[in-house]
């Protein structure tokens, strides 16, 4: 069986951190990378042997040896390219932002109506430490009652789309914030519908793009949430402290972890997570190491091809659900900020 193909639409950054994925994975091979402007594409596989540049999405979809698309285009553009590689019978890994969450539901519900993978491109939830730490909360800090999370990165560049409102509506709150919802989604598992949300923006007075958020989200069953996320900032931050009833447990890099996520590789940083209870000082506080010598966004396209293959529905459902319900929560977040 040959390896699985992926083609990818957009050569942007995260292109690059995901094209470098595919070539490391064990099941899946580039076939080609496809940008509306050839020369962009030509540059972009210049140095990856065996990987075709193509113009636009439509020469992408007719090839043969593309089984998923990579959609890594502006949001307002994303649904419409995914529907079509799904109407061209490709699997689809579709990057966040998304426009909302019946725009994630579209896309999901095509998917599986043709028998086709939707997932969204969240690295971390494929790291090993996902699973452990979920196997662990109750034992070491009883049922989660809050999570409180925040991504902030330096991002000056006003070029970038990311200050663009026309081409991502939400800014900093479908770019950033949504990893923090999505840790709300994994590792909180609230109970109930949500009963309040607060939130606060702050826009960039240049081009009026959403530059900072903090939202606060309340739970039916008494769980809640909060968490922030920013471009305007001097470092980058990206870390969560889940609160139960008898204990604490904190990442510090949940998001890209320090040891080889495509952001960081200092291997002398060990990935897992952090673990307090009682009056316990730093030097008590127990680390449990989640280790994986395959970046997650690696396991990412590995699990993919693999899904994609076996065609297992509840797995595929599953994924689809979290994306869905994580961008139910930063609609909800978002119609707060509308209302202010």
């Amino acid at each position: 069986m040959r390896d699985f193909g992926f083609g990818i639409l957009g050569t942007g950054m995260i292109a690059k951190a995901i094209a470098d994925a595919v070539e490391a994975a064990g099941n899946a091979r580039l076939a080609a990378v496809s940008s509306r402007n050839l020369a962009k594409a030509e540059a972009f596989v210049a140095a990856r042997p065996g990987t075709d540049a193509v113009e636009g999405l439509a020469d992408l979809l007719a090839r043969q040896d593309v089984d998923a698309v990579y959609v890594a285009i502006p949001t307002t553009a994303k649904e419409e390219a995914a529907l079509a590689a799904v109407a061209a019978g490709k699997h689809v890994l579709v990057d966040k932002p998304f426009v909302d969450a019946s725009s994630v539901a579209r896309m999901a519900r095509a998917s599986a109506e043709s028998g086709l993978l939707f997932m969204d491109a969240t690295h971390f939830v494929h790291h090993p430490r996902r699973d452990a730490l979920r196997s662990a909360i109750e034992e070491r800090i009883g049922r989660p009652r809050s999570l409180h999370g925040h991504f902030y990165t330096s991002l000056k560049d006003r070029q970038n789309i990311r200050f663009d409102p026309t081409a991502e509506p939400t800014g900093a709150l479908g770019d950033l914030g949504w990893y923090s919802v999505r840790a709300v989604v994994e590792y909180l598992r609230p109970e109930g519908a949500l009963s309040r949300v607060s939130a606060a923006c702050e826009r960039d007075p240049e081009s009026g793009a959403v530059s900072q958020v903090t939202a606060l989200l309340d739970f039916e069953g008494g769980q809640n949430a909060s968490f922030g996320a920013g471009f305007l900032t001097g470092t980058s931050v990206n870390a969560f402290t889940l609160v139960g009833f008898e204990g604490v447990i904190t990442l510090d890099d949940f998001v890209m972890n320090w040891t080889n996520s495509f952001e960081y590789q200092d291997s002398s940083c060990p990935t897992g997570y952090t673990h307090r209870k009682g009056r316990m000082t730093p030097k008590d506080f127990i680390f449990v190491d989640t280790p994986s010598d395959t970046p997650q966004q690696v396991l990412m396209i590995e699990n993919f091809a693999a899904l994609a293959r076996s065609g297992e529905r509840e797995r595929r459902r599953g994924f689809a659900e979290a994306a869905e319900r994580t961008q139910a929560y930063l609609d909800a977040v978002w119609a707060a900020i509308v209302a202010r």
